[in-house]
């Protein structure tokens, strides 16, 4: 728990899509194996439905997605979990298969039933899906 402890404040990135929508941003990363001529998103609640559907930019293989919970009828979506889900279709309209990740900043650490957690935004994740850690920042 100490060690994990010094992930707080620290930018983080998990094998998942789903992420945390707190009192800022909710983030993902996506990579696509080739360029795509169209990436449409949704955004899902935790019950699944549908809560946006973001434009993606297709002009990349890569890129990162941040949603500020905006709904359709201008209202803010409520903290919580959410999760991407994008289809990329190329130029013959075939389907690019879409990697996502979340990414976010380490608010808490909880131990639950043996496995540490992060919490980020209004969701917690395993710490066993944690891919990257950005660098602490410098202290000057």
């Amino acid at each position: 728990m100490a060690q994990a402890s010094g992930l707080i404040g620290r930018e983080v990135e998990f094998d998942s899509s789903v992420a945390g929508l707190g009192t800022g941003l909710a983030s993902w990363s996506w990579s696509l194996p080739h360029k795509a001529s169209t990436i449409s998103g949704e955004i899902l609640d935790s019950s699944g439905r549908v809560v946006a559907a973001p434009v993606i930019d297709a002009s990349s293989v890569s890129g990162r997605f941040s949603w500020d919970g905006r709904l359709a009828d201008g209202s803010r979506a409520p903290e919580g979990a959410y999760v991407l889900r994008l289809s990329a279709r190329d130029s013959s309209g075939a389907t690019v298969p879409a990697t996502i990740h979340s990414v976010g900043k380490v608010e808490q650490v909880v131990q639950s039933g043996g496995e540490m957690w992060l919490g980020i935004g209004g969701a917690s994740l395993p710490i066993s899906d944690l891919l990257r850690i950005a660098a602490s920042p410098s202290v000057a």
